[in-house]
Parts: structure tokens; C-alpha cells; sequence
């Protein structure tokens, strides 16, 4: 095979594969948008009003980062803590996860003043603490984040 050969092959094999990548792209987005698509938080939304329910969702885009480390129900062992009844807990007492020195030591019980001091400037708040997390610094943002929060940590909320 040529030179030429073997560029248009490589060539049609990366068309190829762009396309069904771009198409498997195309069908996840679909599915995302189809009616047969659960929100999680459909039970919770259906309390709110129309502005509660646009400020949980804004509140819900600024959580997306903290998933990576973190979940809702307490089913999924990761890196950080489960937030699931964060609100009232000692810091550094989630239960089955081993907390900082500097969390466990803080002896904060979390409300929304405490989580928004900390959500705000983590290391700030408490110096030591593992979380790596630049902080939530629009005030906006970490209103509606904490709205969300106290929302769906409660034990059973989405269920």
C-alpha cells in the first residue's frame, strides 16, 4: 500500500470514528431531553413554587462540581463526606467517612451560616481541612447553592 494509500485510510477510519462518537454524543443528549427521563428531584420541585423552583435549579448547576466528591443519599462511597443531613451535623462526624483533624477539631454544627462560611473559603474556614474546593465566591451563587442544599440533604428527600 502507498503512502497515499494509507493516509486516505487513516483518514476515513478517524471520519469514521468522529462520526459514531459524535452520535453516541448526540443520543445521550436526546435521551437526557426525552419525557422518559427521571428528575431526581421531581418530588422536591413539585413543592416549590415557579421562583423556588428556578432559584433550586441554579442552586443545583453550582452543586455540580461538588458530586466528584460528594453524594446526596449516602449510597456512593467517595472521596469526601455524604451530605445527606449535613444540616445539624458535627463537623467532621458524617458517618462512615474518616474526617480531617482540622474538620473533626473545628466542632462546628453545620447551618446555612456555617456551611456558607465554609462553601465560601474552605481552607479560610477551617485551615487543614482536606477539601480542595476554590470556594463558592459569588454571593448569589452560594445563596441559591445553599438553598438547594437545604433542600435535598434532608434524609428521604428524594425519594
Amino acid at each position: 500500500m502507498s503512502r497515499r494509500a494509507d493516509r486516505s485510510a487513516v483518514r476515513s477510519l478517524l471520519r469514521r470514528a468522529w462520526r459514531a462518537a459524535a452520535g453516541v454524543f448526540l443520543l445521550s443528549l436526546a435521551s437526557l431531553a426525552s419525557p422518559g427521563c427521571s428528575d431526581p428531584d421531581r418530588a422536591i420541585l413539585a413543592r416549590l413554587d415557579e421562583a423556588e423552583q428556578a432559584r433550586f435549579r441554579r442552586g443545583r448547576g453550582v452543586a455540580r462540581p461538588c458530586w466528584t466528591c460528594h453524594d446526596l443519599a449516602g449510597r456512593v462511597k467517595k472521596v469526601g463526606p455524604s451530605l445527606q443531613g449535613v444540616h445539624g451535623r458535627l463537623s467532621g462526624r458524617a458517618p462512615d467517612y474518616a474526617a480531617s483533624q482540622a474538620l473533626r477539631a473545628a466542632s462546628i454544627v453545620w447551618d446555612d451560616r456555617s456551611l456558607a462560611a465554609f462553601l465560601r473559603d474552605p481552607s479560610g474556614f477551617v485551615p487543614g481541612t482536606r477539601m480542595v474546593s476554590p470556594g463558592v465566591q459569588d454571593p448569589a451563587a452560594l445563596a441559591d447553592l445553599l438553598f438547594y442544599l437545604r433542600r435535598v440533604t434532608k434524609p428521604g428527600a428524594r425519594d
